[in-house]
């Protein structure tokens, strides 16, 4: 039995070797794609170009666009006379954000009365709208409490000194509020995505690969010529799966490499924690390229059935959209979705540094998903040979 298994893992290894692109998919692609979707697959927003229509011309108008300009997060690209010439420069995209400050702000700031301000949004990326009005918010709510403190100096002189002493130190409220951010101290959503992006690459990988091997068999003929041989079904599909086991765990150990080298992620958990929930993961990809491998009748047609069955599962993975935003009847969905489970599992090791206990139910969950996929594509390659 295991000589005849090795005996297929050493054809399928020379035929691989034959093939020129192999080398450039395997190494190069995965790679690419870490560092493309590592630079771009990030949440942290700043320079955000916005534009201010100033009726006051006030000291204290001056004083709130210099707030937005120092912040680091908003870039002062032109200021116009008239708030009906933001529109244009919202609708080109040249600005996101448009401040119009009313001709009365100073007068109010002045007379300790409340001030009003409008601010102007372009919600096109609904996303970018949200983190920028955030931003703003926390740059209008920290000139407001300025304020306020400045207007105490001015009716309680004696107690002048401390309370410039809170302004400079932020302790303007009655709150004093001391925050701990554990696991990703400084909210990079980088170190969120990468782990999350290596996941995604071995499930790319391996799954279009496998869907390839079969379909390429009957495509080239040569699967007949397996059948009459002494080897058994099984041993084939498992020498069949064995190189592409090996190249799964390449993958992830470049891939690994570089998410923790390059993009300097944090890495606190076990690395070998980490290979067996990829192992057991490379059971589902696996299995899955294995099932449209088996179904498909051409190489084409299995590379394409692939892909039609990737896109909803990077969608539905918690990748990008969280799983508890979606639909009560999509996240039941998702309890079918490997990569759902792997990606709690890779961001867990990485990030927080958790062992089996905590991850155990994602394991059993890709060693179940993983075993049907595997039962069911042997079952339909049984009756597809019979």
């Amino acid at each position: 039995m295991f000589s005849r298994i090795f005996a297929m893992v050493r054809k399928e290894f020379r035929q691989l070797s034959r093939d020129r692109r192999i080398l450039p998919i395997v190494i190069v692609a995965p790679l690419l794609q870490l560092f493309l979707l590592g630079y771009a697959a990030n949440l942290d927003i700043r320079h955000i170009p916005f534009a201010v229509a100033d009726y006051s011309q006030s000291a204290e108008a001056r004083e709130l666009i210099r707030e937005f300009a120092r912040s680091g997060y908003f870039d002062l690209v032109m200021e116009v006379d008239d708030m009906r010439k933001l529109d244009p420069l919202i609708a080109r995209g040249e600005v996101r954000v448009g401040l119009v400050i009313p001709a009365n702000f100073g007068a109010h700031i002045g007379r300790k009365s409340r001030a009003s301000l409008a601010l102007i949004l372009d919600a096109a990326d609904a996303n970018t709208a949200r983190i920028a009005l955030g931003y703003a918010s926390v740059i209008v709510e920290r000139f407001s409490r300025r304020m306020i403190i400045a207007t105490l100096n001015e009716r309680f002189n004696p107690y002048s000194l401390n309370l410039r002493r809170m302004m400079e130190e932020g302790e303007g409220g009655i709150l004093d509020p001391r925050i701990r951010v554990f696991y990703n101290p400084e909210m990079k959503s980088r170190n969120f995505f990468v782990p999350g992006v290596i996941a995604l690459i071995l499930m790319v990988m391996t799954t279009i690969l496998t869907a390839a091997s079969i379909a390429k068999e009957k495509e080239a003929g040569t699967l007949e010529q397996l059948i009459v041989s002494p080897i058994k079904k099984r041993e084939l599909l498992i020498g069949k799966l064995i190189p592409y086991v090996i190249i799964g765990f390449i993958d992830a150990g470049l891939v690994l490499f570089v998410g923790i080298y390059w993009f300097k992620v944090p890495f606190r958990g076990s690395i070998l924690l980490l290979f067996f929930g990829a192992a057991l993961f490379l059971m589902s990809t696996l299995g899955m390229g294995l099932l449209f491998s088996v179904i498909s009748r051409r190489q084409q047609q299995a590379m394409i059935t692939a892909f039609f069955a990737l896109l909803p599962s990077m969608i539905l993975s918690g990748f990008i959209f969280p799983i508890e935003n979606m639909p009560r009847a999509v996240q039941y969905l998702t309890y079918l979705i490997p990569i759902r489970y792997f990606l709690v599992i890779v961001r867990g090791i990485f990030l927080k540094g958790v062992g089996f206990s905590v991850l155990k139910g994602q394991f059993i969950a890709l060693f179940i998903l993983g075993f049907s996929f595997l039962l069911v594509s042997l079952s339909l390659f049984r009756k597809r040979l019979s």
